[in-house]
């Protein structure tokens, strides 16, 4: 068959397959793949030696759009994730207002609708006073919810009862919730204690958001998830050890999954303790061990997906904490680097290609309900594609980054794979490092309360 377009002789990853072939695009779907060299397309994409996977669907980006666009906005945002190989984003609540109810979440819906590079859907926020509004914004298109189990970026706090409250709510109608795991009150002892001794260094960063306060919290959902049937996302986790908690009440059936990010691999409590705001995110990095045991975690499926938590702050907001930690906001950029981390690991020897893939398309477009239209490479889903070269290196600076804040933590670090092409349904988004599509092809992905 003749195609729209024919990306040809590439090895084609959409797991658990692995084979080099035509792939085949017509309607911005996928629409075969055939074997190499006997595909035809009105365009032809040449990809002989370069790797072809599903786009990446990042779970965990705040592109601060509507309300804090100094730090980003939905265009740059979507840039940068396009140059990253992202073809789907799941934005989070905290823009401004923080979407809470069913009108705040049309009406961002609508206010992105020409800001997007790649394809969007929306989380809705979950907090003490707005249970009863959860089940309208699924039904006006979120994908999913987040909530906070700690006062952090001006979030309130669900504390145990009332996440019983919320994860019964939300198991009613089978709606997805991330949880950001630290126990408020273990956090709140901790900040009080260094405060009280006047302590302002970079060392406060690992002694107040500790890895009991995250155990605690997340040991806490686990059980709820299982008790109430809800289904679970932990995000960002650090350690193996929210693995085995995890793992614990998975085994007795929760329906429970883990999201971490290249942070927890690559950067270590060390550097947290040297470089102070600019490694400051929570929960922090652990220490090396912790580090290097999140590889085997990822490879065995015991890390199910990996996302950014984009979260980005700029420089002057960060330098407030040179003198005194606590004055630094927390987060990172982060959207455009984790496919070149995460694919320097793949060269490494550290982490295969079609676990990685798993965990960036196929696993999140499960699990917050995007699946089977977005996250592999079937026929009939959408020609989201990222060619890579898992030849080319190049070595991270602050100037190549394409998110607003121009800064990435990973700076001067060399990497070893990198996308070099993005597609959304069918068209060219992103190009060697740049993004070359004009704002507004994004479409808004409603979640599946809308669709039923």
């Amino acid at each position: 068959m003749k195609a729209d377009m024919v990306v040809r002789g590439a090895w084609i990853v959409s797991p658990p397959n692995r084979l080099r072939g035509d792939l085949l695009v017509a309607g911005g779907r996928v629409a075969g793949i055939v074997a190499p060299g006997t595909g035809e397309g009105a365009t032809v994409v040449e990809a002989d030696g370069l790797y072809l996977l599903p786009g990446a669907v990042d779970a965990h980006v705040h592109l601060q759009d509507p309300g804090l666009t100094h730090q980003e906005d939905f265009t740059t945002g979507t840039g940068a994730a396009a140059v990253g190989g992202v073809t789907t984003v799941i934005e989070h609540h905290r823009s401004i207002p923080f979407v809470l109810n069913a009108d705040i979440l049309r009406d961002k819906a609508a206010y992105l609708a020409s800001r997007g590079l790649v394809d969007y859907a929306l989380f809705g926020g979950v907090e003490p006073d707005n249970l009863d509004q959860l089940r309208p914004m699924w039904e006006a298109g979120a994908s999913a919810f987040k909530l906070f189990t700690c006062r952090v970026h001006g979030v309130s706090p669900i504390y145990p009862a009332q996440m019983l409250d919320a994860f019964r709510e939300l198991a009613s109608f089978d709606a997805p919730v991330l949880v950001h795991a630290e126990d408020d009150t273990i956090l709140t002892a901790n900040a009080d204690r260094l405060r009280a001794a006047g302590r302002k260094d970079f060392g406060v960063i690992p002694a107040w958001r500790t890895r009991e306060a995250e155990q605690v919290a997340v040991g806490t959902t686990a059980l709820l998830a299982r008790l109430t049937g809800c289904r679970v996302v932990i995000a960002h986790a650090s350690h193996p050890a929210i693995c085995d908690l995890v793992n614990r009440e998975r085994a007795l059936g929760a329906k429970i999954w883990v999201e971490s990010c290249p942070q927890y691999f690559y950067l270590t409590e060390e550097e947290v303790s040297r470089r102070g705001p600019w490694c400051k995110f929570t929960p922090p990095a652990r220490d090396r061990a912790a580090a290097d045991a999140m590889w085997q975690r990822l490879e065995q499926g015991d890390i199910d997906m990996i996302c950014a938590d984009h979260a980005p702050s700029t420089r002057e907001e960060k330098s407030k904490g040179l003198q005194d930690i606590w004055e630094a906001p927390f987060g990172l950029p982060g959207v455009e680097t984790v496919y070149p981390l995460m694919l320097t690991a793949v060269n490494e020897g550290r982490l295969s290609l079609e676990r990685l893939v798993a965990a960036r398309s196929q696993i999140p477009a499960q699990v917050y309900g995007l699946w089977p239209r977005k996250g592999g490479l079937h026929i009939g889903a959408d020609a989201d594609l990222v060619l890579v070269d898992m030849e080319a290196e190049k070595t991270l600076t602050d100037e190549d980054i394409v998110a607003k804040v121009g800064w990435t933590p990973y700076s001067g670090r060399r990497v070893k794979g990198l996308p070099v092409k993005t597609f959304v349904r069918g068209r060219l988004v992103a190009e060697n490092g740049r993004p070359v599509a004009e704002a507004g092809w994004g479409q808004f992905l409603p979640g599946p309360g809308a669709r039923q």
